[in-house]
């Protein structure tokens, strides 16, 4: 079972963007042993899972890092990290640091710079890693969060392109959550009409505070699309996960799906439009008393689809 989990919520850094506010006051919540049983988890289904670890930044905790990458690839699991980078002031540190990831199993660094992240780490170190990636043959990826306001990651390419042959680049729209709540919506890359897209990137993850979560983006962290917590068992969350009815209609037709029966229930859609289908997650399930509504109407309609197979299975 593929899994993300968001080890810590300590980060050197404190970017007005961050949707999971982490700062370098927060406090570590789960330890190593917790960790392990959560990645323990994922091997229960039989398959070698794709496990992601991000923070926080990963990097700060240097050696538990290392010790957890080191237990999830000799179990067969396939590792990948996200960072900002900032352990790569220069290239002889950015060389040390990639060796000790990738003898230590990684198979994919994800770093992340922007606008952002810039006012706490140059984005020369996001450079200094990407060579040192290079050299080492590590995967490295760059992800690169955009407003209508700040840089954009063309710009940063054209910087810096000789160094990015070959690199895959991705730019994410900032989405309106964490401290970046209270950003002005013109300076959002919104759309106007409402977005048709399905859940872009769900993998049961695990949140720092030691919460099972639908997936690490926007919605992901709402107390209403929650799955469970560390201390029960991961068989009977993974299962609630894959069969759970709002998750599958999000799955098979986005949120977008919920809408009309949202806006039954009192939701008024932002004027000014969303940023993706994220971004209108969020802001479907936000609401206590709505939410708890497309419960209601998503487990009705499992069950009426399950009565209906039922119904045919008997006239046949």
């Amino acid at each position: 079972m593929n899994l993300g989990i968001l080890l810590w919520n300590t980060c050197d850094a404190s970017c007005a963007h961050c949707a999971v506010s982490s700062s370098p006051t927060e406090a570590r919540v789960m330890s190593n042993s917790d960790i392990k049983r959560i990645i323990d988890g994922a091997f229960l289904d039989g398959k070698k899972p794709s496990i992601g670890l991000s923070g926080g930044e990963a990097f700060l905790h240097l050696a538990d890092l290392l010790e957890i990458v080191a237990y999830a690839v000799q179990k067969g699991g396939r590792v990948s990290v996200n960072t900002n980078c900032h352990w790569a002031q220069d290239m002889a540190e950015a060389r040390r640091i990639v060796r000790l990831v990738k003898n230590a199993g990684v198979h994919k660094l994800v770093a992340s710079t922007d606008t952002f992240h810039k006012k706490y780490i140059d984005d020369q170190c996001v450079i200094h890693a990407v060579n040192a990636c290079i050299e080492a043959h590590l995967e490295i990826e760059i992800q690169y969060v955009a407003t209508r306001k700040t840089e954009r990651m063309f710009e940063f390419i054209e910087k810096h392109a000789d160094d990015l042959v070959n690199i895959t680049c991705r730019e994410i729209p900032c989405h309106p959550v964490g401290r970046a709540e209270k950003m002005k919506r013109s300076a959002l890359i919104l759309r106007s009409k409402l977005p048709k897209g399905t859940c872009p990137n769900a993998v049961l993850s695990v949140s720092a505070d030691g919460r099972y979560i639908p997936c690490c983006n926007t919605a992901g962290h709402l107390k209403a699309l929650e799955m469970g917590t560390i201390a029960e068992n991961q068989q009977v969350v993974a299962r609630r996960y894959a069969h759970s009815p709002v998750m599958r209609k999000l799955w098979e037709k986005g949120p977008i799906s919920f809408v009309a029966s949202a806006q039954a229930a009192g939701f008024v859609p932002q004027p000014l439009g969303y940023v993706d289908q994220c971004h209108l997650c969020h802001d479907l399930f936000k609401d206590t008393e709505i939410s708890a509504q497309l419960k209601k109407l998503a487990d009705q309609e499992a069950f009426d689809e399950l009565y209906g197979t039922y119904q045919a299975y008997l006239q046949d």
